[in-house]
């Protein structure tokens, strides 16, 4: 994945525009974010990821990746995550952000559970990396982030998108409008998991399919609430907070003007002030000191006393605690002309919320908000000190406000598990066993990579045929191939070592040019592999394999693979029998099933073609194989496969095939009942 060029015709004009110009400005953009990175340290950090370098680990091919760009996103996806970890392991579900806030805000949830990484920019060199270092096999977007690269690329490569808690504004649906021949290709590949009824709407007028287009709802309904509170210390306990969470500029110089006049009156409010972004911290500070408030940082440690007026919350992940022990909630992007955070964090601590008018980012759930009661609309610093006098002095109608609030979630809950229903097709039947986590170990002259249900470890005898002093050697292929069948303790592996043909073997004949290890032909086969076994194709088992440099220019390559008891290929039972009918349906069959998951087979021939003693078809060597889009090369595929049956009877004798007989394994195939799941 991420090796084979793109090709030309596949790239429609508008977006080669598009590449030129992610190509030029590129280098600025890295600029931008070395500069942003003064204030805010994380932006320097890991430049290279986002040029798709990032760091190789086997254990996560095949992986969920999920892109959430930042905090908001991954606020927003974490009931999702709760629910994907229930049906798969952590270690295959790869999260990146864009913002250091939105890694942090990963971390601080999640610790070590879930790898993140920061996605790549849209170039297409970056994004052909990151893909290839990556190999996912579905990617989840989070409300909007639409990459035309990234989605040109996944296309390419067979990777289904799926946009969930997906929102579209009427504004964003102008902009894609204007840009129709970039994004048109984007609407077909898309299942989109719509927030609320008008954003489906939209997409569907945008042109998604119908069938890929579902409503789901909003997945910050589910957020976790924190099962215990933590107390307030005891300075705190006897003031009222008022919690102005996620602010902007624009939301605190509104909310200081209405505290000039609030504080003198009610000296036991205390403002709770919460910058939404860390850069802004210390901008935030001297706002208040400005207005000559009296005011104390939390990142400080400094204790607030009876006369402290504005408490600044300069620190991170503590947002939902302050919401907890809040008299009253406002929500910050919403004076300020952001479009508004997530008013459902405080919502699902029972607390009724206000905000202003720059609701655009969600304005049906702003709207519901409203109309429902559990929450109000203030638009300046004068409605603002009004509502919040009335909201705390009146106690019943904070009670009823409260009791909206929480009537409003109860009702909306539910989002994460209607979008894994959407969601599973897009990956099944994915068999989490075969999800086990990939060992990669440092051997002496050689890098080796191990599935741990199989071997408890490797070293160079593992992948040395003399030290198997009981193997028995198998014919694979045409005979260029060197396989050795090995019993250990009762389970039998196969240990191939990977051969040249062509006039190349002649100079070389089992030396391939250097490359890195996950580039190999060993390693691309074993996670291959994985990957088809995952989705219960009928290929073996990958065991190991071995990458071992032969000088500065030149690698050797060896795999291990399982065993298929009682099977002999195509060419063997030719030449003993004829196939019966269902036995060619049978081998039709077992293509088809490849085809559908867009498996793409580069030596399919008589050899790699196994029936077994049961009767069920393998198939086998997959060697510079492949996921690839698209159908044109399916045909070409079993033509392959037809030349040669053909080309063996003039090889081998007696050999008890015929022309008339394909048309049984072309029934096999054409007949085969379609992979749903795949076609999904």
């Amino acid at each position: 994945m991420g090796l084979r060029p793109l090709a030309l015709s596949a790239v429609s004009l508008p977006q080669r525009a598009y590449r030129l110009a992610s190509r030029a400005l590129a280098l600025p953009l890295l600029g931008w974010l070395w500069w942003r990175g003064r204030r805010e340290p994380g932006y320097r950090q890991n430049l290279r990821q986002r040029l798709g370098f990032i760091p190789i680990e086997p254990e996560s091919f095949g992986c969920i990746w999920v892109h959430a760009a930042s905090v908001g996103e991954v606020q927003a996806v974490q009931p999702l995550l709760h629910a994907l970890q229930r049906e798969w392991p952590a270690h295959a579900i790869v999260v990146s952000t864009q913002t250091p806030t939105g890694a942090r805000a990963l971390h601080t949830h999640w610790g070590d559970q879930l790898r993140h990484v920061y996605a790549p920019i849209d170039t297409p060199g970056a994004v052909a990396r990151f893909l290839d270092r990556l190999q996912p096999r579905l990617l989840i977007l989070v409300e909007r982030e639409l990459w035309p690269d990234w989605l040109q690329q996944c296309r390419a490569n067979a990777v289904p998108v799926a946009l969930v808690n997906a929102r579209l504004s009427d504004r964003s649906v102008r902009t894609y409008q204007r840009w129709q021949g970039l994004m048109r290709p984007v609407w077909s590949q898309l299942t989109v998991l719509a927030a609320d009824g008008d954003s489906a709407e939209r997409f569907r007028a945008l042109g998604v399919p119908a069938p890929r287009l579902h409503q789901t709802g909003n997945l910050k309904f589910d957020v976790a609430v924190p099962a215990a509170r933590v107390a307030l210390p005891p300075e705190l306990q006897p003031r009222k907070l008022i919690v102005a969470g996620s602010t902007h500029e624009g939301d605190e110089t509104v909310w200081l003007e209405a505290w000039a006049e609030l504080s003198p009156a009610h000296p036991d409010w205390l403002l709770v002030l919460v910058p939404r972004h860390p850069q802004r911290f210390d901008e935030a500070a001297q706002l208040v000191h400005g207005r000559g408030f009296r005011f104390v940082r939390r990142s400080r440690g400094e204790v607030v006393s009876a006369d402290t007026q504005v408490l600044l919350i300069d620190t991170m992940g503590e947002l939902l605690h302050w919401y907890q022990h809040a008299a009253l909630c406002f929500v910050g992007g919403t004076l300020a002309p952001v479009g508004g955070h997530n008013p459902l964090e405080p919502m699902s601590v029972g607390q009724p919320v206000l905000f202003g008018p720059h609701t655009h980012n969600a304005a049906p759930l702003f709207s519901d908000i409203e109309r429902t009661g559990a929450g109000t609309c203030v638009r300046n610093a004068r409605e603002l000190a009004d509502t919040a006098q009335q909201w705390l002095t009146q106690t019943a109608v904070m009670h009823a406000r409260a009791t909206a609030a929480r009537e409003l979630i109860a009702h909306n809950q539910g989002a994460s598990e209607r979008s894994l229903a959407v969601l599973r097709p897009l990956w099944a039947p994915a068999h989490t066993g075969n999800l086990s986590r990939v060992r990669a170990v440092a051997l002496p002259g050689r890098t080796g990579w191990f599935d741990p249900r199989h071997l408890s470890e490797v070293s160079e005898q593992t992948f040395d045929p003399t030290a198997h002093t009981h193997g028995t050697a198998l014919a694979t292929g045409s005979g260029r191939g060197q396989a050795l069948l090995i019993s250990d303790g009762g389970r039998g592996y196969v240990l191939r070592h990977y051969r040249r043909g062509g006039l190349v073997a002649r100079l070389s004949n089992d030396r391939f040019w250097r490359t890195a290890p996950h580039h190999s032909r060993a390693m691309r086969e074993f996670s291959l592999l994985r990957l088809m076994r995952s989705w219960q194709l009928p290929v073996p088992e990958a065991v190991a394999a071995s990458h071992r440099p032969r000088g500065p220019w030149f690698y050797e390559a060896d795999i291990l693979v399982g065993l298929i008891p009682g099977s002999a290929n195509v060419v063997q039972l030719l030449q003993q029998r004829a196939l019966t009918p269902d036995e060619w349906a049978t081998l039709g069959q077992a293509i088809r099933r490849l085809h559908d998951r867009q498996v793409f087979h580069s030596d399919l021939n008589a050899h790699n073609l196994l029936l077994d003693d049961v009767g069920q078809a393998w198939v086998v060597d997959f060697d510079k194989c492949g996921v690839r889009a698209g159908d044109d090369w399916k045909t070409r595929n079993l033509d392959r496969l037809l030349r040669s049956l053909r080309k063996e009877a003039g090889r081998v004798s007696p050999y008890h095939w015929a022309d008339a007989e394909w048309a049984h394994l072309q029934t096999g195939y054409d007949d085969a009942p379609e992979d749903l799941d795949a076609l999904a």
